[in-house]
């Protein structure tokens, strides 16, 4: 029997994300983003942008990472950040409060290094990514709609149901809706259950394999 199904909501985890920040570090910053200026705002939390996201899609996971050097000519290209000897890393950041991006710095310094082409590209948030394909996958996916029925009245000597022993129920026809309805052999309690979805999308017509233009 095909359930009835129903929209994907919101509670529903069929994409787990990993949230990259803990709930001690958001504490942290709604505390500090008033003391703190902008710029040193920016310095004490800005290795976040280099942090993969990881999820989950369809039982495979997968992670986003997306701050890197996007010029294919370059020598960085491709590659995360990283600390070389001493203070340099591999990438700075640069611009603007909303118009960041990160350049390619100069490398170790190693004598036969290929030099980076000192690129610019935008950075852009692996979290916000990672919530927005949960989102896309939301909104395209139906499930199955579960109903909790109850059967029998309190004091009931059986618990069973009409789908794991009939024998216990009468079938008391179809309701308006086209539910089935079943009654209790012991406590005579009426219940009506959802109707499948063949039955659902039968508009009142004779033959099922013909629908209305």
């Amino acid at each position: 029997m095909t359930k009835m199904k129903r929209l994907a909501e919101v509670d529903d985890s069929l994409t787990p994300i990993n949230t990259p920040v803990s709930e001690e570090s958001i504490k942290e910053r709604n505390l500090l983003y008033d003391v703190l200026t902008p710029k040193q705002f920016m310095a004490q939390f800005n290795v976040e942008i280099y942090r993969p996201v990881h999820f989950e899609l369809y039982g495979q996971p997968h992670y986003i990472q997306l701050n890197y050097c996007a010029n294919p000519y370059c020598s960085y290209y491709g590659k995360e950040q990283t600390k070389f000897n001493g203070r340099a890393k591999r990438y700075r950041l640069s611009g603007k409060e909303n118009e960041k991006v990160i350049i390619c710095g100069k490398g170790n310094g190693g004598f036969n290094e290929i030099p980076s082409l000192g690129c610019t590209t935008s950075t852009l948030s692996n979290w916000s990514i990672s919530t927005e394909i949960e989102r896309l996958h939301r909104i395209n996916t139906v499930l199955p709609l579960d109903q909790t029925y109850i059967f029998h009245k309190d004091d009931c000597r059986i618990t069973t149901t009409p789908f794991s022993s009939s024998k216990d129920f009468y079938k008391r026809g179809t309701s308006t809706a086209k539910s089935q309805r079943y009654q209790c052999k012991v406590c005579k309690k009426f219940t009506n259950v959802l109707p499948d979805k063949k039955r659902n999308t039968g508009y009142h017509q004779q033959r099922n394999d013909i629908l209305i233009q």
